[in-house]
């Protein structure tokens, strides 16, 4: 199951760095393939024709890539609708775009972590165990939430059961880099070196 997601999450990244690319007529504006000619409307194949869809695991990813071409404002309903209908993946994505801010919006560190507890408590899937180690780091930093290390613990203990490798190195080490700021700092001190 790690490797499907890995294997998704590379796509979705693939996706997005050839969307982003120049001459994409996929990131903003009509396709040529699917139209034929300009001021015909939003091709079906287009990023900008999938918002007003329902939400499905696709529609969902589109709101990724349309984060990753600066198409902020769709990408949050996007985020938004799929949230309503219980996409986790979803929550992770809006969760991260409220942490670092977006647009001219800024950051919302509650709102975000409060994401990230409800993925975190919907149960045991790929998305709850990284659910559970964001949430874990975000309360043992306070960021978002009331600092509180006891329950910090709590959740790294629980994503660790899940598996999660960063949660075990936390554990064992009190620091771990799955989440980590601007300046590439993980949560936690860096152990000492022997």
């Amino acid at each position: 199951m790690k490797n499907t997601l890995r294997a998704g999450l590379l796509v979705l990244g693939l996706a997005a760095a050839h969307a982003h690319a120049g001459n994409n007529h996929f990131c903003a504006g009509t396709d040529a393939q699917t139209q034929a000619g300009a001021g015909q409307g939003l091709g079906d194949q287009s990023l900008e024709f999938v918002v007003d869809q329902p939400a499905s695991l696709t529609v969902c990813m589109s709101g990724y890539e349309l984060e990753k071409c600066g198409d902020h404002e769709n990408a949050s309903k996007i985020y938004d609708k799929c949230i309503a209908a219980g996409y986790l993946g979803a929550m992770i994505n809006r969760s991260r775009m409220l942490e670092t801010g977006y647009g001219h919006m800024p950051p919302n560190l509650a709102a975000a972590t409060e994401l990230m507890r409800r993925v975190a408590a919907s149960g045991h899937s790929p998305f709850a165990t990284l659910g559970k180690l964001h949430y874990a780091s975000a309360l043992y930093q306070g960021k978002g939430v009331a600092r509180d290390e006891a329950q910090a613990l709590k959740w790294f203990e629980a994503a660790a059961k899940d598996g999660s490798p960063d949660a075990i190195e936390f554990l064992r080490t009190g620091h771990h880099t799955g989440e980590h700021d601007a300046q590439g700092r993980g949560v936690g001190p860096l152990p000492s070196s022997p």
